[in-house]
C-alpha cells in the first residue's frame, strides 16, 4: 500500500513540475525557519545556566556619554553581586 502511495506521489511530482517545485521549496524554507528559530530559543535559554545560584545573578549595564550626549562606550558586567563589581 505504501508503494502505491509512493508511485502516485512520484507521478504527480513529474506531472505537475512547477506546482511541485513551489511546494517543495516552501516546505524547505519552512523547515529551515523552524530549525533556526529553535536554535535561537535554545541558545537564549542556555545563557548563564552553569551558575549554581542563577536566581541571584545580576547584570550591570553602563555607558559613557560624551559632553554632547553621544554614547561613546558601553560595558556590561555579569556576576553574583553588583556591589562587589561596581564601586562608586
Amino acid at each position: 500500500m505504501f508503494k502505491n502511495y509512493l508511485v502516485i506521489a512520484i507521478r504527480n511530482l513529474l506531472k505537475y513540475k512547477m506546482y511541485s517545485a513551489i511546494n517543495v521549496t516552501g516546505l524547505g524554507i519552512g523547515i529551515g525557519c523552524v530549525i533556526l528559530i529553535g536554535l535561537f530559543v535554545q541558545n537564549e535559554l542556555a545563557v548563564n545556566t552553569q551558575h549554581p545560584h542563577i536566581d541571584r545573578l545580576y547584570r550591570v549595564i553602563g555607558e559613557y556619554r560624551s559632553e554632547n550626549g553621544q554614547k561613546t562606550y558601553d560595558w556590561r558586567i555579569s556576576g553574583s553581586s553588583p556591589k562587589s563589581s561596581v564601586k562608586r
